[in-house]
């Protein structure tokens, strides 16, 4: 059964949806961050310092007291490649990290309309070997573009024969640009947070193209690091996940799929039970 938290947050999260349209506009993109900013942005806790990265690698560096020092999480916010930031997801990032007690690192990757493919995957890979240089073990989240972006990395890592992250752990994963898989349609009138099948987002020239670094369906997961997926069962990307998981125990992958029933896409951006209920789970397969 849902807690009355939950039940609260969908009605918050229909808002949301009904304040959007299937294409995003360019002049949306500015308002939509700084609003989020504004309404999910949290301090940093007495127990971090905060060192903000703006060159080569861009991002948020969190170094905690008395962290686990060879140990290190890439945070990967998620937001259609266009509306996320690095501010407005602290609160989930601090969320895992107080629980892991690791040092963490939020990057903070090109977005449309600023840059396109694959500006976001450069930085993500660059964040991650900016960490290689410093731990010695990375663990990866992600939450919707952001768990692509996970995937994605990882694939890249992966072909070119390098170091991969020890764990991921992703949040709503989105494996395809084309949304035509079943719930982007059955889902439609069940997701709060997402309109359904749409228009691709403009991130991508291209996404129809067969591409593993813009559609991980494409994706070979052989050798795969230990992979946690979470879901909500009313998601519009439900089927994404499903697929996921598919791909991942056909390659032999040490895959967990966790489905939280009656609850919608990104769920964890809200404060509630069931939140620290896929926070401790995370938490714990990232140990």
């Amino acid at each position: 059964m849902l807690s009355e938290q939950a039940k609260q947050a969908i009605e918050i999260a229909k808002t949301i949806k009904q304040q959007q349209t299937d294409s995003l506009k360019a002049d949306q993109v500015a308002f939509l961050r700084t609003d989020a900013d504004n309404h999910n942005g949290v301090p940093i806790p007495n127990n971090m310092k905060l060192e903000e990265y703006h060159d080569e690698v861009k991002g948020e560096y969190y170094q905690l007291d008395n962290s686990k020092d060879d140990t290190v999480l890439l945070f990967i916010h998620g937001g259609m490649y266009a509306t996320g930031s690095v501010k407005s997801r602290r609160n989930l990032c601090f969320g895992l990290l107080n629980r892991l007690n690791y040092d963490g690192f939020s990057v903070d990757y090109r977005q449309w309309p600023e840059a396109k493919h694959p500006a976001a995957q450069e930085d993500v890979v660059a964040a991650y070997k900016f960490l290689k240089e410093k731990y010695q073990h990375v663990v990866v989240f992600g939450e919707s573009a952001g768990a692509t972006l996970a995937l994605t990395l990882t694939l890249q890592l992966k072909a070119a024969g390098e170091d991969l992250p020890d764990r991921i752990a992703v949040f709503s994963p989105v494996i395809t640009q084309i949304n035509t898989v079943a719930s982007e349609f059955l889902m439609q009138e069940r997701d709060p947070m997402l309109l359904g099948a749409g228009d691709p987002v403009p991130y991508f020239d291209n996404p129809y193209a067969k591409n593993p670094l813009v559609s991980p369906i494409y994706g070979d997961f052989t050798d795969f690091p230990p992979l946690m997926i979470n879901c909500g069962s009313e998601e519009v990307k439900y089927d994404d996940s499903k697929i996921l998981n598919y791909l991942c125990q056909k390659a032999g992958v040490d895959v967990t799929w966790n489905v939280w029933q009656d609850l919608f896409h990104v769920f964890v951006l809200f404060d509630m039970p069931e939140t620290n209920q896929a926070l401790n789970k995370i938490a714990n397969f990232l140990k």
